[in-house]
Formats: C-alpha cells, sequence, structure tokens
C-alpha cells in the first residue's frame, strides 16, 4: 500500500477568561513523525503528544484556585475543540494517508 504524507492544521481553540492575555492564540505544532496511526499504540502517543501541548499552551504561571479552574478549562477545551480534527487524521492514516504534524492553538 502507498502512503501519502500531508500536513493537517489542528486547531486547540479555546475560549476563556482574559486572564492570561500573553498567549492569546498561541499555536504549536504536533509532530506526528514516527507514529503509525493505524496502531493503538502510537494512537495513545498522539493524545499524549496533544495533551501536552494543550497543557503547555493554557499554562499562564500565574497560581491559585481560580487560575487552576481557568486552566483546566482551558485544556478541556481545547482537547474537545481538537477531538474531530484528530479522528481526522487517524481515519486518514487507516485510509493510507499519513500526516506530517498538527497544529494546536489556544486563543484566551
Amino acid at each position: 500500500m502507498m502512503t501519502r504524507t500531508l500536513i493537517l492544521a489542528l486547531s486547540l481553540t479555546v475560549a476563556t477568561a482574559p486572564a492570561a492575555a500573553q498567549t492569546e492564540g498561541a499555536t504549536a505544532a504536533v509532530s506526528t513523525a514516527g507514529l503509525d496511526l493505524t496502531r493503538a499504540a502510537d494512537r495513545e502517543r498522539l493524545d499524549t503528544r496533544v495533551k501536552s501541548t494543550a497543557r503547555r499552551l493554557c499554562r499562564s504561571g500565574l497560581r491559585g484556585t481560580a487560575e487552576n479552574a481557568r486552566q483546566s478549562a482551558c485544556v478541556a477545551a481545547a482537547l474537545a475543540n481538537a477531538a474531530p480534527q484528530a479522528e481526522r487524521a487517524i481515519a486518514q492514516a487507516q485510509g493510507g494517508t499519513q500526516l506530517a504534524l498538527l497544529m494546536v492553538e489556544a486563543a484566551r
């Protein structure tokens, strides 16, 4: 089977309180290099990469209960927005198209 490589933009867009406006619209790439998304273990690795990137983009460096709640909401929203696109990347891989990278964006 021939494998094609494409680039997919995976946007994790989050609308939360502007407590950390300095990172508004932050974007990061999530590489799928070395992953075979037809394998369960590699799909788990992609999930870990996306979660790690969402946490990093939602982190503000501030502390406190309210900030922890905001960061949790930010990550949850980012992951919810990313889920359909990640599922599409997996479906494309199962159809013979391997994606090169995913883009993660957090807008606060």
